[in-house]
């Protein structure tokens, strides 16, 4: 869906919560409209916060708990799907 630049953004949000996802993503990346070489940029930048987060010496908290409570255990998996879940419960 074409943005109306006129129309405030939360309100673009609230119409647009319910929209099919794949059109929307297509007009989205339609509108972001970013180059090769922002993209390029983009990927690079990321890469170097993962490495940076990988090579710091102070693990987080991300860390500290997938150490506790790995995927690899059914209380990992069941904390990351709770997890998961409480994201997707909207702000009041």
């Amino acid at each position: 869906m074409p943005r109306d630049t006129n129309q405030p953004i939360r309100s673009l949000i609230d119409t647009e919560t319910y929209c099919a996802e794949a059109p929307l993503i297509k007009t989205l990346i339609q509108q972001a409209n970013l180059t090769e070489d922002d993209r390029r940029a983009i990927t690079s930048a990321a890469a170097q916060i993962v490495t940076q987060i990988r090579n710091s010496a102070k693990p987080g908290l991300m860390e500290v708990f997938l150490a506790e409570y790995g995927l690899s255990t059914d209380e990992g998996i069941a904390l990351m799907c709770l997890a998961e879940a409480l994201l997707r419960v909207p702000d009041a």
